[in-house]
């Protein structure tokens, strides 16, 4: 058994009593079937011998019998899916949590419709596992093995024929695991991409239907699902031949066992009374060894859904928290110490050497061309990597020991995600218990807090989704405010509004800006030049500008003119 699936049998042992009743309800239930085959088998050849039998007591031990079974089977799939349930649930927590202790360094190579068919359909997958699998391989060997011992102890050439074969059953899946496991990887890989192009599909059918560009999606998402089918056809060609195989293996065992019983009675090894007994008892043997070798059958794809499971779950963390966490100030100032990073190892330096500082009741903009390094100051002021070297410090205490950055960090990001709900709902997603009206107010969003939002905000325009985000995170009342080109969907009263909200705002706390605008760079009281990871130069507007030819001037398109 591999790591993933070995790691995810564990994910029972939180659930030991489900699990026990699963395992107990199924050994129940197959003892009792294979006891009433034996029963009826034995009251057949009795009668075949032309003995006296008893009616009344075989028909009430098969009655019995009967309603066990269909009880036990009840039962064990009511426990069987309660435990499959349980598990799966904790596994989706594990995963959600993975995902929040990944994001979103470890998440850049992902699609979100990968993860999606991690979530949703990988998980599916392992109910097969937890409800049908686990208890039921390990009473299907007990019941093969029990059967096996009493049909050798009413005469041992019984299992010369049905021993062999139903070994042959079972090895006939770990002969096809290595195809099983290809087409399984190939399966859940073929599936994920289908599923990640159809939500980039969803996602993105606006600017689809805009460059008329559906009937080439539409083709493509084909293609997507032409090799999926390719690969369950293939997936499906394999489980027949197993499926075929093992019927003609049951069927061999069948005829043999037959002519066996035949030999021994008539060589009077065996008494026709017992000759149906010993019949059903070789062929017991069968039905636990068919069962497992069903169950085995799916194991590709088991394997593979457990294993990109498993990747995501026991992913490390981009960034630890903080062994000996302390508490910055009220009033922290933000200050970058010589700060370095490159994204990957061997990778190029994004920031070489970076150094400024954002006092408290201060408004820093940050400036510089594309590619020079400003998004990364924010990814790592919100703490979503490390610096390789330097360092970041909260009122005086190194960002990797404080505890509950985004606490005391928020942020307004350019590209805004608001969920589907009310704009009351997005205001309060940091501060559940926060005056959603005042804090809409604050950012002076004329709008109704109960007014519903669409999926990812698609009900409101590209200046109302940007203010109700600036009012989320005055909601959250941070000591510090991160603006990552907030205002650039604004017009520029709407703009010059929401400058009036936070120069009140920006009093009680550190706000940094990242902005091209002429208008909200004028408004800072210090700007940060970056030209490629350096810090160029920095300074008030009016000294930065005084020079026609500087770089401030040349990056607002001065040219020279008046500021």
């Amino acid at each position: 058994m591999s790591a993933p699936m070995r790691w995810l049998a564990g994910a029972v042992a939180g659930h030991r009593r489900a699990f026990a009743a699963t395992l107990a309800a199924n050994l129940i239930g197959q003892v009792a079937a294979l006891s009433a085959a034996a029963t009826a088998a034995l009251l057949l050849g009795r009668v075949i011998a032309g003995e006296q039998v008893p009616g009344g007591p075989f028909a009430a031990v098969l009655g019995a019998l009967v309603v066990v079974v269909t009880l036990a089977t009840w039962w064990e799939t009511y426990v069987a899916h309660d435990l499959a349930y349980l598990v799966l649930a904790g596994l989706r927590g594990r995963i959600y949590d993975a995902i929040a202790r990944i994001a979103p360094a470890r998440l850049l190579g992902r699609r979100s419709g990968d993860l999606s068919a991690t979530v949703l359909s990988d998980v599916e997958t392992l109910e097969w596992l937890f409800a049908h699998t686990l208890a039921q391989v390990l009473t299907a060997a007990a019941v093969l093995g029990a059967g096996t011992v009493v049909a050798a102890v009413l005469n041992p050439w019984l299992l010369v024929v049905s021993l062999p074969v139903a070994l042959a059953v079972l090895m006939l899946p770990l002969w096809l695991r290595g195809l099983s496991r290809r087409q399984g990887d190939e399966l859940r890989a073929a599936s994920a991409r289908l599923t990640a192009d159809v939500v980039d599909t969803v996602q993105g059918m606006r600017e689809l239907t805009a460059f008329r560009a559906l009937g080439r999606r539409r083709r493509a998402l084909a293609a997507r699902t032409r090799d999926l089918a390719r690969v369950q056809a293939g997936s499906a060609a394999r489980g027949g031949l197993e499926a075929a195989l093992t019927d003609l293996l049951v069927a061999v065992a069948a005829v043999g066992t037959l002519l066996v019983v035949a030999l021994l009675v008539r060589s009077g090894g065996l008494s026709v009374a017992h000759g149906p007994l010993a019949m059903v008892l070789a062929a017991g043997s069968l039905g636990p060894a068919t069962q497992v070798a069903l169950l085995l059958r799916e194991y590709g794809t088991l394997r593979a859904a457990a294993h990109r499971v498993h990747t995501l779950v026991t992913a490390p963390p981009n960034v630890r928290e903080p062994a000996d966490p302390a508490s910055p100030s009220d009033a922290p100032a933000v200050v970058f110490d010589d700060v370095r990073f490159r994204y990957v190892p061997d990778g190029p330096e994004v920031l070489r050497g970076v150094s400024f500082t954002v006092r408290h009741g201060q408004t820093v903009a940050l400036v510089g061309a594309s590619g020079a390094g400003k998004s990364t100051c924010v990814s790592l002021l919100l703490r979503h990597w490390d610096p390789d070297r330097g360092r970041i410090l909260l009122g005086g205490v190194p960002l990797d020991r404080v505890a509950d950055v985004p606490a005391r960090v928020t942020v307004v990001p350019q590209d805004v995600h608001l969920f589907a709900g009310s704009v009351e709902d997005n205001v309060r997603l940091g501060a559940p218990h926060a005056d959603a009206a005042a804090a809409l107010a604050a950012a002076r969003l004329a709008i109704d807090p109960g007014t519903p939002v669409g999926e990812r905000g698609v009900t409101l325009s590209g200046g109302q989704r940007a203010r109700v985000a600036i009012a989320r995170a005055l909601a959250v009342d941070a000591p510090v405010l991160v603006l990552d080109e907030a205002v650039a969907n604004l017009d520029p009263d709407n703009e010059a509004r929401l400058a009036e909200t936070l120069a009140a705002a920006a009093s009680d706390r550190a706000t940094l800006i990242v902005a091209h605008r002429l208008s909200t760079v004028r408004r800072a009281d210090h700007v940060v030049v970056l030209d490629a990871g350096r810090v160029a130069e920095q300074g008030t507007f009016a000294e930065l500008t005084a020079d026609p030819g500087g770089r401030l001037s040349r990056l607002l398109g001065l040219d020279g003119q008046p500021s």
